[in-house]
This record gives C-alpha cells, sequence and structure tokens, in this order.
C-alpha cells in the first residue's frame, strides 16, 4: 500500500506512532584487566545462559549477549539496558566488557571457548550448531560483537491502516508493511554504515599477516582510513556459501521458500568437513545455513518462536511480528554501546523506509544495493565516493545530504506527534547526522579513527581505556545492586536444572525430528 504523510494524520494512525515497539540484543565481550579475552565460563550470578530472558551468551561463553523487552518509549529501553549492564558489571568480578564490535587481541582460536548451554537436547542443539560456525567460518570471525534492534508497530497502527484497505487480512497487511520497510532499508542501509559505523579498525591479532588491505596505526594495530564498519565488510559477517543466496525480501512466500532452499541445500565445503568427527558431532548439517540464524543481514523479518519449531515455518503459517536490524556496530564511547540519538534516528530512517515507494527488488538492483553496502563500509568517509542510487551516480556525501533533508520533514511531522509538546528528538537527531555530513570527523567511525590517530593508541589500548571508564561508571553506583536481575538468574538455574533432569529422546532421533519439519 502507498501511505503518506497526509494519510497517516487523516486515518489517525500518526497517533499510534507514540506505541513503536523497541527492544536491544547487544553482545560484548568479556575480559580481563588486561584486556585479554576472558576464559572463565559464563559466571553463575548471572544465571543461566540456556533460560536466562535477560542475560544469554552468544557463540562464546566469553561474548555476553543483554535482552531488553520490548518498550514503546525509546528512553525506556535504553534505561532498562542501563540497569541490566550495572547488574552485570557487579556480577563479573575482576572482568570487563569489550566496548568495541571488532575484538579485543586473541592470540589463537583455540582460547575462544564455545558457548555451553547444558546437556539437554534444547543445550546440545545450540552449543552443536556453535560448533558448526566455529568449522565454517572460525571461531575469530564469531567473536564480532553488535547490537540488534527489534522494531514494530502497534496492533492498533495495523487495525487503522486495515480500514483503508480492501481485500487484506492483518497478516497479509503486517507482511506488507514490513516486507515494504525491509526492502527500503536494504537500499538505504548505507546511510546508517555511514553515519553510525564504528568499526574502521582492529585488532593485529584479527587478521593473517599480507592477508589484507589495512594500514597499520602508528600505535599498533590495523585500518582503514575511510571505512566505516569493517565489521559488515569482507573482514566481518563474510560467508562465501551465502554469497549467492540472493534470499528474496519481495513477499514472505519468496523469503520462505528461498531461506528453505538454503536450510535444505548441502554446500560442498560443509560436506568436506562432515557432521562428524572422529566420532563426535561438529555441525548440525551440511546446508549452506544450519538454522535460521545462520542466515547473515543487515535486516530480517522475524516472529517469536515457540520452542521446538523451525522459525520459517512459524513465520510463514503467522506472519511476521517484527523486524530485526543486525547492521548495528557498538558504539565504543557509549557505557552500553548505544545512545539514545542512535535510536532516535533508527526510527526516522524506518519511518522513511515506510513512506518512501518500495518496488520488487530484482537481482540487478541486488547487485546495486550489495556495492553501495560495500563502497560505503570500505571507503564511505571519501568525500569523493560515489553510490548509485535509481540509477543515478552521485557521491555518498550529495545521496546523504539529499535523504536528510527528507528525513528531516518527516522527522518534523512524525515527532511532533510522538513527543507532544515535548522536545522533538527525532528531529534533534536528524540534525545532528546534518552536522555530520559537513563534518565527517563528526561520524563514529570518524570519533574512533580520531582518537586512535591522534593520540596515538594501539587499537588495544584504546578499547581497554574505554572499557575501564565503562567499568567505574557502572561500579560506583550502587543503584545496580538489583534485585530484579538477581532474582532472574535465580530462577533461570532452577528451570535449567528443571530441564536437565527431565528424560528426553536420543540427541539425534531429536535432532531428526526437528530437522523433518522442513523438507
Amino acid at each position: 500500500m502507498k501511505l503518506t504523510l497526509e494519510k497517516l494524520k487523516q486515518s489517525g494512525a500518526l497517533e499510534e506512532l507514540r506505541y513503536i515497539n523497541r527492544g536491544i540484543e547487544k553482545e560484548s565481550l568479556r575480559i580481563s584487566s588486561s584486556g585479554k579475552l576472558s576464559n572463565k565460563p559464563h559466571p553463575k550470578n548471572l544465571g543461566s545462559a540456556l533460560t536466562n530472558p535477560y542475560i544469554t551468551t552468544d557463540f562464546s561463553e566469553a561474548l555476553l549477549e543483554l535482552i531488553t523487552p520490548t518498550f514503546n518509549d525509546a528512553q525506556s529501553c535504553l534505561d532498562f539496558l542501563n540497569e541490566l549492564h550495572g547488574f552485570v558489571y557487579n556480577n563479573i568480578e575482576g572482568e570487563m566488557l569489550w566496548p568495541c564490535s571488532m575484538p579485543c587481541p586473541i592470540d589463537n582460536e583455540e582460547e575462544i571457548p564455545i558457548g555451553n548451554y547444558g546437556m539437554s537436547n534444547s543445550g546440545m542443539i545450540k552449543t552443536i550448531y556453535r560448533k558448526g560456525l566455529s568449522e565454517r567460518y572460525g571461531s575469530l570471525m564469531q567473536t564480532i560483537a553488535g547490537l540488534h534492534y527489534n522494531f514494530s508497530f502497534s496492533d492498533e497502527f495495523f487495525n487503522i491502516l486495515l480500514s483503508l484497505e480492501e481485500n487484506k487480512n492483518e497478516k497479509e497487511l503486517k507482511n506488507e508493511v514490513y516486507l515494504h520497510i525491509a526492502r527500503n532499508f536494504k537500499r538505504f542501509g548505507w546511510l546508517y554504515f555511514f553515519l553510525y559505523g564504528a568499526s574502521p579498525a582492529v585488532c593485529d591479532s584479527f587478521v593473517e599477516k599480507d592477508k589484507h588491505d589495512l594500514e597499520s596505526l602508528p600505535g599498533g594495530g590495523l585500518y582503514k582510513p575511510n571505512s566505516t564498519s569493517l565489521r559488515m565488510g569482507d573482514l566481518g559477517y563474510i560467508s562465501k556459501a551465502q554469497d549467492d543466496l540472493n534470499i528474496s525480501y519481495n513477499t514472505l512466500d519468496d523469503y520462505c521458500l528461498d531461506l528453505e532452499n538454503a536450510l535444505t541445500t548441502p554446500y560442498k565445503a560443509y560436506q568436506e568437513i562432515g557432521e562428524f568427527v572422529d566420532d563426535k558431532r561438529v555441525q548440525l548439517n551440511t546446508s549452506v545455513i544450519q538454522i535460521e540464524n545462520e542466515y547473515y543481514s543487515t535486516i530480517r523479518p522475524k516472529r517469536v518462536c515457540p520452542t521446538g519449531e523451525r522459525p520459517v515455518n512459524v513465520l510463514r503459517t503467522k506472519g511476521i511480528e517484527y523486524l530485526e536490524l543486525r547492521c548495528v556496530d557498538l558504539d565504543p564511547f557509549s557505557p552500553v554501546g548505544v545512545r539514545r540519538d542512535q535510536l532516535d534516528f533508527m526510527d526516522t530512517l524506518l519511518m522513511y523506509c515506510l513512506l518512501t515507494e518500495s518496488p520488487p527488488i530484482e537481482r540487478e538492483e541486488a547487485e546495486t544495493i550489495k556495492s553501495n553496502h560495500e563502497k560505503v563500509i570500505n571507503n564511505g568517509r571519501d568525500v569523493n565516493q560515489i553510490i548509485n542510487l535509481d540509477g543515478n551516480e552521485k557521491t555518498t556525501l550529495d545521496s546523504a545530504e539529499n535523504i536528510l533533508s527528507e528525513l528531516k520533514e518527516i522527522s518534523s511531522t512524525l515527532g511532533g506527534a510522538i513527543f507532544k509538546g515535548e522536545k522533538n528528538l527525532w528531529m534533534e537527531s536528524i540534525d545532528l547526522q546534518i552536522k555530520k555530513i559537513k563534518d565527517i570527523d563528526e561520524t563514529l567511525s570518524g570519533k574512533v579513527l580520531n582518537d586512535l590517530l591522534t593520540k596515538n593508541m594501539s587499537f588495544r589500548e584504546f578499547g581497554l581505556k574505554l572499557a575501564n571508564e565503562h567499568s567505574q561508571h557502572f561500579k560506583t553506583d550502587k543503584r545496580y545492586e538489583n534485585l530484579f536481575f538477581e532474582e532472574a538468574a535465580k530462577a533461570s538455574l532452577k528451570k535449567q536444572e528443571e530441564i536437565d533432569s527431565q528424560n528426553e529422546p536420543d540427541f539425534e532421533i531429536f535432532l531428526k525430528e526437528y530437522f523433518s519439519q522442513t523438507s
């Protein structure tokens, strides 16, 4: 459907934007006081990584993932994340959280402990999936951290839109709206990398000698002078197996079919690894992706999936519930990895994606989108960098300026309705982005490199300095002795005990039944 600012106003849908749902999942490596990767298991005080709804681990025992519930107010979401960090810092004795997306110094991959979720079938499938990631991509790549931003509209917002549409049901409308946004976010996501990419540098240990095109930092470490987000490029979340997937976002049926093909199509290199090594299972299967989570994309349509069911089946049957933005680098200068202006910009950009025409993405355009993505993450702060939008070639700066002028109008109208006479934070965020266009050293990647170069710091020193500052920020404030999180941790340990004590079928039988849900 074609939505405009005027249509949102006249229908009453504008008021419902005050009830946008937002949630955050934030990853961080635990490190020692000297900046080395932690070799300790997941701290018991943080609860069970399998069952705690707020604190789990991602790939590694040392890679924490902190999860907020959904909130209608962006500040409430940030406040919860802040309290959660405080609880964590007060329960990881002698350790800190690495503030950057690109990892701390790691001498060899054997140092990286894979996440352990217990011996239940639901725990084993998570651990073996991670072993498979290690076999396929190497453990080092899996220590990269980021932030996922989950976004959805209220049910009433869709009820209002439904009254404007004929011959549509709620599920169809939600699918159409969310995929409309997702396609446009793929088109315009480069703008986010340009403004908020924060990974232009890495530790020397992250890359093989002479197998990269990075330059040496004077203080130690490596960087690309004009890059914005190495995390989102060839050094980060890459998969040669997924290069040719071209999963369609044009309809939900197309998306699910393409995803299912990736889940069931064997990949030669993974077949050569095998499912078992010395009679021990090392990956869940030999398909292009083992499970849905292995599909790498800047944005994914999602639905909460009941335990034991396949996400692709639930998504196809019940429809899209929310969008997951996966392209967010950690802001190393923020104690929680993200700031309010960043959330406000993401909200405004997603609304721009909703209000802008979003035709189907065919293969030729998909290649252009990929090219723009690569140019901006590798060379985005070069004032002469050219990208292609709608067949027109312009510099990144000119293209950004054009979109930001449209975002200014959107933020004025929509922000005015959301903040109701208070300070329009969406508009303030867009004003901040416009300043970055005028001085690209004010972009987040520019600030990171400015610190590294002007202070002659190594990447390790940069990360360790900020880690210490963030640690002090939380440990000196007693508010963070939070009973809510303490009770959640205890309850999760009890729940894991109950799961581990249950009689279950043999893991191989369980796995066969699980995968039989996709043909």
